[in-house]
């Protein structure tokens, strides 16, 4: 399972909500791209102030959001047969119900096939 890095926005949004019970939005969607790795293939390192994915290509309702153990959750999506075909997947991002990226996740790129379905999981932890 992947784990993904905690974006400093996302972490100011917590400490908000702690604050003041400001409205914290659900992780609702999990976004897959392509620019997560170097012209060598390798991934690039993930940056906390990251406002977004390298180059975003679909977003989709997240499969499911578990919280295994009290200090992380993690995100499911799924690609389904026909999503993304021939694409080089090397990056994912976790994002709320209001658009914004909560946590990201960048690893060599994996090549979808059109016979495949796909399944990204990523962890943040706290």
């Amino acid at each position: 399972m992947a784990e993904a890095i905690t974006t400093n926005d996302y972490r100011r949004r917590i400490a908000k909500h702690m604050a003041d019970n400001s409205t914290l939005a659900p992780i609702a969607f999990l976004a897959f791209g392509d620019g997560g790795h170097n012209a060598d293939l390798t991934p690039k390192t993930p940056n906390a102030d990251a406002v977004g994915l390298a180059h975003e290509l679909l977003r989709k309702p997240l499969a499911t959001i578990t919280q295994e153990d009290p200090y992380s959750v993690t995100g499911k999506g799924v690609l389904e047969p026909a999503d993304l075909v021939g694409m080089r997947i090397s990056e994912a991002a976790l994002i709320d119900a209001n658009g914004q990226i909560c946590g990201l996740k960048t690893f060599a790129p994996k090549i979808k096939e059109s016979d495949e379905r796909y399944e990204i999981s990523i962890r943040m932890r706290f």
